[in-house]
């Protein structure tokens, strides 16, 4: 007959119940736990439904016939500019979540037919849209939205931002559609990843201003932008006087986004959202996470 934990616990000291305990506990280094259900505060894409399994070494992560290895990652780091090398080899892990969707794009679109003979590169851009409905966008809801955001569109009348407005929600409705593809076709798949690679490059990934912050448990506000930015300048002012007045209870976080490239195109997770309004009607645009 097996016992509960709290029946056997009348029994046994509290540090034999603790041991237990934890041998109940889903882990990602035995495989029962997803890559994103170990590492919460990481957004992933592909990689979320990722488990951890015993690849040979050197080898990061292995889907149906697709193998990368970590000298793989290395290589494409070495390719770029030496400014985003660093930030690179700190988010390997996006690196190889963006590796491993392109080669799930390629294989799935050469399972469809699409001709070896064009360019890597073209052929996902191709499949990809292919993957997405026609869609459309009311007049209604782009009146909504108008209402909704007039100030961040600098006041100006309807009747000159509203094609610009409807693009705007196009394009959302489009990226929708795509992670929906993407999501449901990676749920299909069997994604096994190198746990200690996995643990060591979630670090990584997490060490940045932003992350930093959350940690912390309190409420964080971030910005994303650069200086020269008419916009982001604009905003200091109202970041110096909120970070005063909620010194101690909240994070105010500014990302100069030249300095975290990378960062600043990462997912965010629900307890960061993007907002990116499209004031570029005649202005850059601007964006504010929050």
């Amino acid at each position: 007959m097996m016992l509960s934990i709290p029946i056997i616990s009348r029994y046994l000291s509290p540090l034999v119940v603790f041991a237990l305990a934890l041998s109940n506990t889903p882990c990602f280094a035995c495989g029962q736990t997803t890559l994103q259900e170990a590492y919460p505060d990481l957004d992933f894409g592909v990689l979320r439904f990722a488990k951890s399994a015993g690849l040979p070494k050197g080898t990061v992560l292995r889907v149906d016939d697709i193998v990368i290895d970590e000298s793989q990652l290395l290589q494409m780091v070495e390719k770029e500019s030496p400014e985003l090398r660093e930030e690179m080899k700190k988010n390997l892990v996006f690196v190889l979540e963006q590796e491993v969707t392109d080669k799930l794009l390629l294989a799935e679109a050469y399972q469809n037919g699409y001709p070896k003979e064009i360019p890597e590169d073209q052929t996902i851009s191709f499949f990809k849209r292919s993957k997405i409905p026609a869609l459309s966008v009311s007049d209604e809801d782009t009146k909504a939205f108008y209402d909704k955001n007039s100030a961040a569109l600098g006041n100006l009348p309807y009747e000159q931002v509203a094609d610009g407005v409807k693009e705007y929600l196009l394009d959302q409705k489009r990226e929708e559609a795509y992670k929906a593809y993407l999501l449901d076709l990676t749920k299909s798949k069997n994604i096994q990843i190198q746990s200690s690679w996995a643990k060591e490059n979630c670090a990584l990934a997490r060490d940045n201003p932003v992350d930093q912050a959350r940690r912390s448990g309190k409420p964080t506000l971030v910005e994303f932008g650069a200086t020269g930015c008419t916009g982001c300048d604009m905003m200091q002012p109202i970041l110096s006087n909120l970070e005063k007045r909620f010194s101690g209870k909240m994070n105010i976080v500014f990302v100069h986004v030249h300095h975290f490239l990378l960062l600043a195109s990462r997912p965010k997770s629900s307890e960061c959202v993007k907002v990116a309004l499209p004031i570029s009607l005649k202005k850059p645009e601007l964006e504010r996470s929050v």
